[in-house]
């Protein structure tokens, strides 16, 4: 047998589950591949506190530089994209502008490899081919990953990371100042009141009392202990707010795949494992996506950027109707707050979910029209910042979803506006029936242009998907065409070979008068091995070559294991055989399946362990079935350690594979008495 180390290893027990190749984290690692000392480290369970400070420090490492990067990004992108647009009409500014996406996609290739040092599984985007001269220093302008990085860098990048980033400082630097405020806090000037003195007052509803500086000291403490106890927690909320940016805007996998994947797959089962470490093994080997042909494609990849947009939008619309809302209109702050975050909450809710979008966003332009029916003003009944909500949420829905959507909502805004008309409203009827005429306008104006953009994305999805399907049938064809040039060599070298040996073996007693019998009996044996080999060949070449009689083809089964023992008995081997007297009902795969685990057994014996007994052992124990093909310590003269000269050491490896894709397992490896066992189990069923 061969009993080369590398390969006589169990496989992993987790490699495949049933039928089903279980999916491991990216890039996918093959099911004989070694596991390497990091990923073994990587994978072993850690404690709840070395998790915790491995995090730490690459939260830390994630969220510290970020600010820094994008300070640098911002003012550079900007400065040059600015130039490109104000010369680009002397031709300057159409030079310049690859150059400015170059420097774009840079940073975002940086953000990209930052994500995945952290351990998110985002791809790196490929770039596209640039040819040659001229056209080499303008392929960036037809990148659409270079637009879309532009976009992140300049518009998202620098209020999310300064977000993480002061949120992280100010709660690590609370921390730090309360812990040590009993040494530096008895140089604070004295006003009215310390912070402890205001908390037990507003808890006790009671005046402002002095306490003294040991209560506030003591006080600070606990909050500072409080925060720093916290502080690892609210540092990887914020790293994996930036990660989950990162995903939804510089990768094809869209929000949900950011979601999904924005933590880390690690193994820790402790309490707070969500904060164990990501496995570094396979990083730096992530699959390179191809870069997308336009900004229409790269939309169509990915929903991200409209999680982006939408969060985006969001944020501005609840920092502007806010106070908008309250100083011009004179709704009470609690109501005008919970209308712009209804408002903002309608627009996320678009991306995904429109029914629920559509039904929030008219509840809240409702509920905008009665609040502010009664006070006079310049725009009724639609305010402009509910305007501006309709018109985005409008533009999200015909991007995103059916056009029975978008009739849904235009139609429900169009009658609330009506209704509203019989309201109190500021001026005379024509001024609030111009208002609701130019509002309906606007949002159907909005709703033609997502719908035109939803049929030009689903149009360049079709497009690239028949692409992809082409070259999926070109590359098939290339495959049978390869299948059919192998099969010919195959059949031009073996087969003629083999059917030499048959014709020789057959004609020996015509064209040598005198053998004895146990001659001829080898000469007939060595021809009923050739007729078989030739048999199973024309099986094997119609299989390459793609036949239609390819699954008619015969196939040894686990039935024939009795005849091919009596074979290799024949070339003078002693094999013990222990076969179940009753038929076994087994799957044809597995029935072939374990006729090769005997066959490349047995020839691995005959091999490389000459002249040692063999036993072969095939028995069914519950729902498996177990086969045992184990050889004595081989003869002095031959290869004992058990290297094949002849072989590349493929017997082993494919022998494994056909077992594993089964859901079976297999073994290899040397005995206690220096011989070799091969030891395979199967499912019967």
């Amino acid at each position: 047998m061969n009993h080369s180390p590398d390969l006589t290893s169990p496989a992993p027990a987790d490699t495949y589950a049933g039928d089903v190749p279980r999916p491991a984290e990216p890039p996918q690692i093959g099911p004989n591949s070694a596991t390497t000392a990091d990923s073994q480290a990587a994978a072993a369970p850690r404690s709840w506190w070395a998790g915790l400070w491995h995090n730490l420090g690459r939260d830390a490492g994630l969220v510290a530089p970020s600010l820094l990067v994008s300070l640098i990004a911002f003012p550079v992108l900007i400065a040059l994209f600015s130039v490109s647009i104000a010369t680009v009409i002397v031709w300057v500014g159409v030079l310049l502008l690859p150059l400015t996406l170059t420097v774009a996609r840079a940073f975002g290739n940086l953000s990209r490899a930052r994500a995945r040092t952290w351990g998110a599984p985002i791809a790196e985007a490929a770039p596209r081919p640039r040819g040659r001269g001229l056209r080499w220093w303008l392929a960036p302008l037809s990148d659409a990953r270079a637009w879309l990085d532009l976009l992140f860098e300049t518009v998202f990048a620098l209020p999310i990371r300064l977000l993480t980033f002061s949120v992280s400082l100010a709660w690590f630097a609370g921390g730090l100042g309360g812990t040590t405020f009993f040494f530096w806090g008895r140089f604070l000037p004295d006003d009215d009141g310390d912070t402890v003195d205001w908390v037990v007052a507003w808890v006790t509803n009671s005046p402002v009392t002095d306490l003294g500086f040991s209560a506030e000291a003591a006080f600070q403490f606990v909050v500072g202990i409080v925060l720093l106890l916290t502080f690892p927690f609210v540092l990887h909320a914020m790293a994996l707010l930036e990660i989950v940016a990162i995903r939804a805007a510089l990768s094809t996998d869209g929000a949900a795949a950011a979601m999904q994947s924005a933590q880390p797959e690690h193994s820790a089962q402790t309490p707070g494992s969500y904060l164990s470490a990501a496995p570094q093994a396979a990083r730096s080997e992530l699959p390179r996506h191809p870069a997308q042909s336009s900004p229409l494609s790269a939309l169509a990849g990915s929903q991200g950027w409209f999680w982006l947009i939408a969060a985006f939008v969001g944020a501005v619309l609840v920092a502007v109707a806010w106070p908008v809302t309250t100083v011009l209109y004179g709704i009470p702050t609690v109501y005008a707050m919970l209308l712009a975050f209804g408002l903002s909450a309608a627009l996320l809710l678009a991306v995904r979910w429109p029914i629920p979008a559509i039904g929030l966003g008219l509840a809240s332009q409702a509920a905008g029209i009665l609040l502010t029916a009664d006070v006079s003003g310049a725009v009724r009944p639609f305010t402009v910042t509910s305007l501006l909500a309709l018109v985005f949420l409008h533009l999200i829905i015909g991007l995103r979803h059916r056009w029975i959507h978008l009739v849904a909502l235009w139609s429900g805004s169009a009658l609330i506006g009506v209704l509203a008309l019989i309201l109190p409203h500021a001026g005379e009827l024509p001024g609030a029936l111009s208002n609701v005429i130019t509002t309906a306008a606007i949002a159907a104006g909005a709703g033609v242009i997502g719908v035109i953009g939803n049929l030009l994305i689903r149009g360049r999805r079709q497009l690239e998907s028949e692409r992809e399907l082409s070259a999926a049938e070109l590359a098939k064809r290339q495959e049978l065409e390869e299948r059919n040039r192998i099969a010919q060599e195959l059949h031009d070298v073996v087969a003629h070979s083999m059917s030499v040996i048959s014709v020789q073996a057959t004609t020996a007693k015509y064209r040598l008068p005198g053998l004895d019998e146990r001659s001829l009996s080898e000469f007939d044996s060595m021809a009923g091995s050739a007729r078989q080999a030739l048999t199973e060949m024309r099986g094997l070449l119609a299989i390459l070559r793609g036949g239609r009689d390819a699954d008619l083809a015969p196939q040894p089964t686990v039935e024939d294991i009795p005849a091919l023992v009596d074979v290799t008995r024949g070339s003078g081997a002693v094999v013990e055989l222990d076969f179940p007297s009753e038929p076994l009902s087994l799957p044809p795969t597995t029935s072939l399946t374990a006729f090769r685990v005997v066959q490349e057994s047995l020839s691995n014996a005959l091999r490389h362990a000459a002249g040692a007994p063999v036993t072969v052992t095939v028995t069914v124990i519950g729902p498996r079935l177990e086969i045992s093909v184990l050889n004595g310590e081989p003869d002095g003269g031959s290869d004992a350690g058990g290297h094949s000269h002849l072989g590349g050491g493929f017997g082993i490896k494919g022998m494994r594979e056909r077992v594993e894709a089964l859901g079976g397992s297999l073994q290899v490896g040397p005995t206690a008495t220096g011989g070799f066992a091969v030891r395979a189990s199967l499912p019967v069923w």
